[in-house]
């Protein structure tokens, strides 16, 4: 691997595990054993690093959600939905706990952020709308748009609310993320037709499971 790349992956595991505000270029370098002088000669500073890793998790966003519309059972693309949710949340954790401070710092960041969130937007009303057609959904016409917009705070505020909800530095783990899966879930609901009802639970169900799992982990550890 690359320098450059080891900076980038290094940089994405410091700032999930303490939080980006507390890491430093510095840190990063002495993380990886290398002088801050090798560092920069491939960053300028924090915020390129920042620049360089949105560019990542947005090529991992549009191409993981390019399968969205190819989801043979349109059911299936509410799973794989969850599916591409969760491994971005898992894989870029401190871009969500900190998105607007981040994007405050960082005019460059939010442009690109902006644009790339319009799209993604598109992509789950087009999920919404098949699903619609499919009759898995009944959806009005005036609600989809916020439909569309509850589901995308949902998904990327989650670990925001979670850190404004417990006290001290709440871990993030594979059982909150979960939680905040089947809040998508249960915005969902109350749109399912009846003949829709009893896939969508056990699509539901798939995910009460994993998160019971990962907290039966949790007490294992």
């Amino acid at each position: 691997m690359k320098t450059r790349d080891k900076i980038i992956v290094a940089s994405i595991e410091l700032f999930n595990e303490q939080g980006e505000r507390n890491i430093t270029t510095n840190h990063i370098a002495a993380h990886l054993g290398i002088s801050p002088g090798n560092l920069y000669y491939h960053f300028r500073n924090k915020e390129d690093i920042i620049n360089a890793i949105y560019s990542e998790y947005a090529d991992d966003l549009i191409n993981q959600f390019k399968g969205l519309s190819d989801a043979i059972n349109p059911l299936d693309s509410i799973l794989l939905y969850m599916d591409i949710v969760f491994q971005l949340i898992s894989k870029f954790r401190f871009f969500y706990s900190n998105l607007p401070v981040l994007l405050s710092k960082n005019p460059a960041l939010k442009k690109r952020y902006s644009e790339i969130q319009k799209e993604i937007i598109q992509k789950v009303s087009s999920m919404l709308q098949s699903l619609n057609e499919a009759e898995i959904l009944s959806i009005k016409d005036d609600e989809l748009e916020d439909l569309t917009c509850l589901l995308r705070i949902t998904t990327t505020f989650w670990l925001s609310y979670l850190q404004t909800q417990i006290e001290d530095n709440p871990k993030i783990d594979d059982a909150s993320l979960y939680e905040g899966l089947l809040k998508i879930f249960a915005l969902l609901s109350p749109y399912v037709t009846d003949g829709a009802r009893q896939d969508f639970e056990n699509a539901r169900d798939q995910y009460k499971a994993l998160k019971q799992d990962a907290l039966t982990q949790q007490i294992a550890i």
